[in-house]
């Protein structure tokens, strides 16, 4: 009985601060990331032909990268028009532009910021659910993976098959779901639509996931998912497997 009132109290606890921290992330600029694209990269890339302060803007594909400060090797690749997050219906739309493929093409731009040399298969991509993320416009971070997590998923690699099924160890101390699909059909296939097709037959919400690709292999891309857990203080970032200074290359 005791161990359960504790359990219920702490649940309370972590119940109050996430609500608090999520009150905090709505109340700060969470249109700062899309000011910056509207209303400086976009136009300025249009009036001027030039992308500043995005390192590059591609109005024909719908794109713009942008270097995080938030470490040395990290950019981010958002769309030039207002989608919200990883939620958005858009991403559901068979028109609309595969950003993941877009921002895997931009990663030779991040291995230039590198003083040593980056194999594909340290990077990786992420997006964070609505509840682990700051901003309210879609982006997708480019960066190295962690080491610890780099070595997990070299160990898991040969047990991933082409359906979403648990990925058998945690990252960072959480549940992920993982996927293969063939590198050869990446630029034509969206995670957003491959993790919706898992979701929604659910019932469940894709505002509660976050997800990430990574590249160890040439010839298969890995997904990965992780979905809002308040008991193991999991709010759906797949952020969290990134590694912004990249001790991989290291």
């Amino acid at each position: 009985m005791k161990k359960t009132l504790r359990l219920f109290i702490f649940l309370l606890i972590l119940l109050a601060v996430v609500a608090a921290a999520w009150l905090l992330n709505l109340r700060s600029n969470s249109d700062a990331l899309w000011n910056i694209v509207s209303q400086q990269c976009v136009p300025n890339q249009q009036q001027h032909q030039d992308p500043a302060p995005c390192l590059k803007v591609s109005l024909e594909k719908r794109y713009v990268v942008f270097k995080d400060a938030k470490g040395p090797l990290h950019t981010l690749v958002m769309p030039t028009e207002k989608i919200t997050g990883i939620e958005s219906p858009e991403l559901q739309q068979t028109g609309t532009p595969n950003f993941f493929y877009y921002a895997w093409q931009e990663r030779d731009r991040l291995k230039q910021m590198s003083d040593t040399p980056l194999e594909d298969r340290y990077l990786s991509l992420a997006v964070n659910g609505r509840y682990g993320r700051s901003q309210n416009q879609l982006h997708i971070h480019l960066a190295c993976l962690r080491q610890d997590v780099y070595q997990t998923l070299t160990q898991q690699a040969s047990h991933i098959g082409a359906n979403w099924q648990p990925l058998g160890a945690k990252l960072k101390g959480h549940e992920y779901l993982a996927m293969k699909i063939p590198a050869k059909t990446f630029a034509a296939t969206s995670p957003f639509i491959l993790l919706e097709d898992y979701v929604k037959p659910r019932g469940d919400d894709m505002a509660k996931y976050g997800v990430a690709v990574a590249f160890l292999d040439n010839d298969e891309v890995l997904l990965l998912a992780n979905r809002l857990k308040l008991t193991d203080l999991n709010l759906g970032s797949a952020g969290e497997v990134l590694d912004y200074s990249c001790a991989m290359a290291k």
